[in-house]
Protein backbone atom coordinates (compact mmCIF):
# COMPACT_ATOMS: atom_id res chain seq x y z
CA UNK A 1 0.00 0.00 0.00
CA UNK A 2 1.20 3.74 -0.85
CA UNK A 3 3.29 1.23 -2.88
CA UNK A 4 4.72 3.25 -6.16
CA UNK A 5 4.12 1.91 -9.65
CA UNK A 6 5.50 -1.51 -8.89
CA UNK A 7 2.67 -2.84 -7.06
CA UNK A 8 1.25 -5.29 -9.94
CA UNK A 9 4.81 -6.68 -10.46
CA UNK A 10 5.67 -7.17 -7.16
CA UNK A 11 2.26 -8.80 -6.21
CA UNK A 12 2.92 -11.17 -9.82
CA UNK A 13 5.99 -12.14 -8.52
CA UNK A 14 5.22 -12.52 -4.76
CA UNK A 15 2.15 -14.95 -5.30
CA UNK A 16 4.17 -16.84 -7.65
CA UNK A 17 6.80 -17.82 -5.47
CA UNK A 18 3.25 -18.79 -2.85
CA UNK A 19 4.86 -16.35 -0.54
CA UNK A 20 3.23 -16.62 2.94
CA UNK A 21 3.87 -18.08 6.70
CA UNK A 22 5.64 -21.21 6.33
CA UNK A 23 3.46 -24.04 6.13
CA UNK A 24 5.98 -27.51 7.31
CA UNK A 25 3.97 -29.00 9.64
CA UNK A 26 4.76 -28.08 13.55
CA UNK A 27 5.59 -30.55 15.91
CA UNK A 28 2.84 -31.33 18.29
CA UNK A 29 0.63 -29.52 16.26
CA UNK A 30 -2.98 -30.60 16.86
CA UNK A 31 -5.60 -30.84 13.79
CA UNK A 32 -6.07 -28.19 12.26
CA UNK A 33 -3.45 -25.68 14.31
CA UNK A 34 -1.15 -23.14 12.63
CA UNK A 35 2.60 -23.34 14.00
CA UNK A 36 1.75 -19.79 15.69
CA UNK A 37 -0.79 -21.36 18.04
CA UNK A 38 1.07 -24.81 18.27
CA UNK A 39 4.28 -22.40 19.74
CA UNK A 40 1.97 -20.74 22.05
CA UNK A 41 0.37 -24.08 23.44
CA UNK A 42 3.22 -25.64 23.47
CA UNK A 43 5.56 -23.04 25.58
CA UNK A 44 3.00 -22.92 28.37
CA UNK A 45 2.66 -26.39 28.22
CA UNK A 46 6.66 -26.63 28.75
CA UNK A 47 6.39 -23.22 31.58
CA UNK A 48 4.47 -26.70 33.72
CA UNK A 49 7.00 -28.74 33.29
CA UNK A 50 5.28 -30.71 30.43
CA UNK A 51 8.41 -32.89 29.19
CA UNK A 52 6.39 -33.43 25.62
CA UNK A 53 5.46 -29.97 25.33
CA UNK A 54 9.54 -29.66 25.59
CA UNK A 55 9.69 -32.01 23.18
CA UNK A 56 7.82 -30.68 20.99
CA UNK A 57 9.33 -27.05 21.54
CA UNK A 58 12.59 -28.50 20.70
CA UNK A 59 11.08 -29.71 17.42
CA UNK A 60 10.02 -26.74 15.89
CA UNK A 61 13.38 -24.95 16.51
CA UNK A 62 15.23 -28.19 15.14
CA UNK A 63 13.11 -27.78 11.80
CA UNK A 64 11.94 -23.97 11.39
CA UNK A 65 8.16 -24.90 12.29
CA UNK A 66 6.89 -21.23 12.56
CA UNK A 67 10.07 -20.02 14.25
CA UNK A 68 13.65 -19.60 13.17
CA UNK A 69 15.66 -22.51 12.71
CA UNK A 70 17.92 -23.00 16.24
CA UNK A 71 20.01 -26.19 16.52
CA UNK A 72 21.58 -24.97 20.10
CA UNK A 73 17.84 -23.72 21.29
CA UNK A 74 16.76 -27.61 20.23
CA UNK A 75 19.30 -29.02 22.00
CA UNK A 76 19.03 -27.51 25.26
CA UNK A 77 14.85 -28.03 25.22
CA UNK A 78 15.41 -31.19 24.23
CA UNK A 79 17.96 -31.97 27.13
CA UNK A 80 15.35 -30.15 29.74
CA UNK A 81 12.65 -32.75 28.47
CA UNK A 82 14.90 -35.71 28.66
CA UNK A 83 16.03 -34.62 32.73
CA UNK A 84 12.23 -34.02 33.16
CA UNK A 85 11.62 -35.37 36.86
CA UNK A 86 8.37 -37.09 36.96
CA UNK A 87 8.02 -36.93 33.37
CA UNK A 88 6.42 -39.45 31.13
CA UNK A 89 9.03 -42.20 30.23
CA UNK A 90 8.26 -42.18 26.77
CA UNK A 91 8.84 -38.55 26.50
CA UNK A 92 11.96 -38.13 28.31
CA UNK A 93 13.08 -41.52 26.48
CA UNK A 94 12.16 -39.54 22.98
CA UNK A 95 13.88 -36.25 23.97
CA UNK A 96 17.41 -37.73 25.04
CA UNK A 97 17.01 -39.75 21.99
CA UNK A 98 16.29 -36.24 19.60
CA UNK A 99 18.99 -34.36 21.91
CA UNK A 100 21.86 -37.05 20.34
CA UNK A 101 20.52 -36.62 16.88
CA UNK A 102 20.62 -33.01 16.69
CA UNK A 103 24.39 -32.69 18.09
CA UNK A 104 25.26 -34.89 15.12
CA UNK A 105 24.25 -31.68 13.22
CA UNK A 106 25.97 -29.05 15.40
CA UNK A 107 29.25 -27.73 15.63
CA UNK A 108 31.07 -27.90 19.11
CA UNK A 109 30.77 -23.90 19.59
CA UNK A 110 26.59 -24.72 19.04
CA UNK A 111 27.06 -27.66 21.60
CA UNK A 112 29.06 -25.69 24.34
CA UNK A 113 26.12 -22.59 23.48
CA UNK A 114 23.57 -24.88 24.31
CA UNK A 115 24.94 -25.87 27.46
CA UNK A 116 25.29 -22.77 28.83
CA UNK A 117 21.67 -21.95 27.88
CA UNK A 118 21.02 -25.09 30.54
CA UNK A 119 22.85 -24.16 32.91
CA UNK A 120 20.96 -20.79 33.36
CA UNK A 121 18.49 -22.74 35.20
CA UNK A 122 20.71 -24.22 37.49
CA UNK A 123 18.79 -23.48 40.99
CA UNK A 124 15.53 -22.20 39.82
CA UNK A 125 12.24 -23.91 39.57
CA UNK A 126 12.92 -26.86 37.11
CA UNK A 127 9.80 -26.10 35.86
CA UNK A 128 10.57 -22.65 34.27
CA UNK A 129 13.56 -23.64 33.01
CA UNK A 130 12.04 -24.08 29.63
CA UNK A 131 11.18 -20.33 29.90
CA UNK A 132 14.45 -19.59 30.76
CA UNK A 133 15.87 -21.32 28.05
CA UNK A 134 13.91 -19.35 25.52
CA UNK A 135 14.76 -15.81 26.79
CA UNK A 136 18.10 -16.64 26.94
CA UNK A 137 18.73 -18.20 23.37
CA UNK A 138 17.93 -14.61 21.37
CA UNK A 139 20.79 -13.11 20.65
CA UNK A 140 19.59 -9.61 18.91
CA UNK A 141 19.12 -6.46 20.32
CA UNK A 142 16.02 -4.74 20.14
CA UNK A 143 15.72 -1.36 18.99
CA UNK A 144 12.63 1.14 20.85
CA UNK A 145 10.04 2.82 18.80
CA UNK A 146 11.99 6.01 17.56
CA UNK A 147 15.75 4.48 17.46
CA UNK A 148 17.43 2.53 15.07
CA UNK A 149 17.98 -0.76 14.57
CA UNK A 150 20.11 -2.45 16.63
CA UNK A 151 22.61 -4.23 14.66
CA UNK A 152 25.91 -6.57 15.26
CA UNK A 153 29.03 -4.99 17.11
CA UNK A 154 31.40 -4.31 13.66
CA UNK A 155 28.43 -2.62 11.74
CA UNK A 156 26.89 -3.86 8.87
CA UNK A 157 24.64 -6.77 8.54
CA UNK A 158 24.16 -8.39 5.42
CA UNK A 159 21.29 -10.36 4.36
CA UNK A 160 20.47 -13.08 1.28
CA UNK A 161 17.78 -12.02 -1.10
CA UNK A 162 16.08 -14.39 -3.22
CA UNK A 163 15.31 -12.74 -6.29
CA UNK A 164 11.95 -13.58 -8.41
CA UNK A 165 10.39 -12.29 -11.63
CA UNK A 166 12.90 -8.80 -10.82
CA UNK A 167 11.30 -8.76 -7.43
CA UNK A 168 13.88 -9.18 -4.14
CA UNK A 169 12.26 -11.35 -1.53
CA UNK A 170 13.76 -11.46 2.35
CA UNK A 171 13.00 -13.85 4.91
CA UNK A 172 11.91 -12.24 8.37
CA UNK A 173 10.66 -13.30 11.77
CA UNK A 174 7.32 -11.39 13.02
CA UNK A 175 6.64 -10.80 16.59
CA UNK A 176 9.43 -13.06 17.59
CA UNK A 177 7.74 -16.26 16.34
CA UNK A 178 6.31 -16.39 12.97
CA UNK A 179 8.49 -16.82 9.77
CA UNK A 180 7.31 -14.77 6.94
CA UNK A 181 8.69 -14.15 3.39
CA UNK A 182 8.52 -10.36 1.82
CA UNK A 183 8.87 -8.69 -0.89
CA UNK A 184 10.98 -5.75 -0.46
CA UNK A 185 9.18 -2.39 -1.90
CA UNK A 186 10.99 0.55 -0.16
CA UNK A 187 8.12 2.64 -2.26
CA UNK A 188 5.44 1.31 0.22
CA UNK A 189 4.61 3.27 2.79
CA UNK A 190 4.27 0.94 5.52
CA UNK A 191 5.31 -2.74 6.13
CA UNK A 192 1.99 -4.76 4.69
CA UNK A 193 0.61 -7.77 6.59
CA UNK A 194 -2.01 -10.11 5.24
CA UNK A 195 -5.33 -10.47 7.64
CA UNK A 196 -5.08 -14.42 7.59
CA UNK A 197 -1.78 -13.58 8.78
CA UNK A 198 -2.61 -11.13 11.49
CA UNK A 199 -5.60 -13.36 12.13
CA UNK A 200 -3.25 -16.04 13.33
CA UNK A 201 -1.06 -13.33 15.69
CA UNK A 202 -4.12 -12.32 17.07
CA UNK A 203 -5.66 -16.39 18.17
CA UNK A 204 -2.04 -17.33 19.33
CA UNK A 205 -2.29 -13.91 21.24
CA UNK A 206 0.93 -12.28 19.85
CA UNK A 207 -1.31 -9.57 18.45
CA UNK A 208 -3.85 -7.75 20.49
CA UNK A 209 -6.65 -5.19 20.39
CA UNK A 210 -4.03 -2.73 22.29
CA UNK A 211 -1.67 -2.98 19.17
CA UNK A 212 -4.10 -1.62 16.90
CA UNK A 213 -4.03 2.21 15.69
CA UNK A 214 -6.82 2.58 14.03
CA UNK A 215 -7.41 3.01 9.97
CA UNK A 216 -5.70 5.38 7.43
CA UNK A 217 -6.14 5.78 3.69
CA UNK A 218 -3.30 4.72 0.98
CA UNK A 219 -2.69 5.88 -2.10
CA UNK A 220 -2.20 3.24 -4.75
CA UNK A 221 -0.03 3.98 -7.93
CA UNK A 222 -3.14 4.13 -9.84
CA UNK A 223 -4.42 7.38 -7.82
CA UNK A 224 -7.18 5.54 -5.96
CA UNK A 225 -7.79 5.16 -2.05
CA UNK A 226 -7.49 2.22 -0.03
CA UNK A 227 -8.36 2.21 3.72
CA UNK A 228 -7.03 -0.26 5.71
CA UNK A 229 -6.33 -1.27 9.58
CA UNK A 230 -3.33 -0.10 10.67
CA UNK A 231 -1.28 -2.15 14.07
CA UNK A 232 2.03 -1.94 15.25
CA UNK A 233 4.35 -5.47 15.15
CA UNK A 234 6.23 -5.47 18.50
CA UNK A 235 8.91 -6.57 16.64
CA UNK A 236 10.07 -7.59 12.96
CA UNK A 237 13.81 -9.54 12.63
CA UNK A 238 15.25 -9.52 9.21
CA UNK A 239 18.89 -11.43 9.48
CA UNK A 240 20.55 -10.22 12.79
CA UNK A 241 18.68 -6.75 12.62
CA UNK A 242 15.28 -6.46 15.17
CA UNK A 243 13.38 -3.24 15.23
CA UNK A 244 10.22 -3.41 17.64
CA UNK A 245 6.57 -1.32 17.33
CA UNK A 246 6.75 -1.74 13.31
CA UNK A 247 3.94 0.66 11.83
CA UNK A 248 2.09 -2.15 9.83
CA UNK A 249 -1.36 -1.78 7.39
CA UNK A 250 -3.31 -5.12 7.35
CA UNK A 251 -3.85 -6.04 4.12
CA UNK A 252 -6.67 -8.28 2.20
CA UNK A 253 -6.39 -12.27 2.76
CA UNK A 254 -3.34 -14.20 0.64
CA UNK A 255 -2.02 -10.30 0.01
CA UNK A 256 2.11 -10.75 -0.56
CA UNK A 257 3.64 -9.14 2.79
CA UNK A 258 5.56 -6.20 1.79
CA UNK A 259 8.49 -4.68 3.61
CA UNK A 260 8.22 -1.00 3.14
CA UNK A 261 9.35 2.23 4.57
CA UNK A 262 8.24 1.99 8.25
CA UNK A 263 10.68 -0.89 8.44
CA UNK A 264 13.94 0.59 6.24
CA UNK A 265 13.18 4.33 7.73
CA UNK A 266 14.20 3.03 11.10
CA UNK A 267 17.77 1.42 9.99
CA UNK A 268 20.57 4.30 9.70
CA UNK A 269 20.91 3.21 6.56
CA UNK A 270 20.31 0.58 4.17
CA UNK A 271 21.20 -0.75 0.53
CA UNK A 272 21.00 -3.39 -2.27
CA UNK A 273 23.23 -4.74 -4.11
CA UNK A 274 22.11 -5.83 -7.51
CA UNK A 275 25.08 -8.37 -8.06
CA UNK A 276 25.48 -10.07 -4.72
CA UNK A 277 21.08 -10.09 -4.17
CA UNK A 278 21.75 -8.79 -0.98
CA UNK A 279 20.64 -6.38 1.59
CA UNK A 280 22.87 -4.11 3.72
CA UNK A 281 22.19 -2.50 6.74
CA UNK A 282 23.14 -0.30 9.43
Amino acid sequence: MGRGSRIGAVAAAVFAMGVSVQAAPAPGAQSGENPVAAFERNRLGAAQGDSGALNNLGGMFERGAGVPVDLTTAYALYHLAASMPGGDPNQVARAGQNRDAVSLKMSAAQITRAQELITLCYGNDIRRCGETILAGSGGAKVATLNTPASVPAGGKTTVALEQIAGVYVVAAVVNGVINMKFAVDTGATDVSIPADVVAALTKAGLVTSSDYLGEQTYLLADGSKLPAKTLLLRSLKVGDVVVENVKASVAPEKSPPLLGQSFFSRLKSWSLNNAAHTLIME
